[in-house]
C-alpha cells in the first residue's frame, strides 16, 4: 500500500503543478490583454521586456 500512496501523492503533486502553471499563464494572458486596452503594443512589449530582465536577475 505505501507504493500506491506514493504514486497517488506524486500524481496529485504533478496535477496540481500543471493546474497552477496553466492558471498562471491564463492570468498573464489576461493581464496582457488588459494592458493592450489602454497601452500601445510597443509600450506593452517594452514593459514586458523590462519585467523579463527583472525576473532573470532574480535567478
Amino acid at each position: 500500500m505505501p507504493d500506491r500512496e506514493r504514486k497517488i501523492e506524486r500524481l496529485s503533486r504533478e496535477k496540481t503543478n500543471e493546474f497552477l502553471r496553466r492558471s498562471s499563464l491564463t492570468y498573464l494572458e489576461c493581464c496582457i490583454s488588459l494592458m493592450l486596452t489602454h497601452l500601445s503594443r510597443d509600450e506593452v512589449a517594452a514593459i514586458l521586456e523590462q519585467e523579463a530582465v527583472i525576473v532573470r536577475e532574480l535567478g
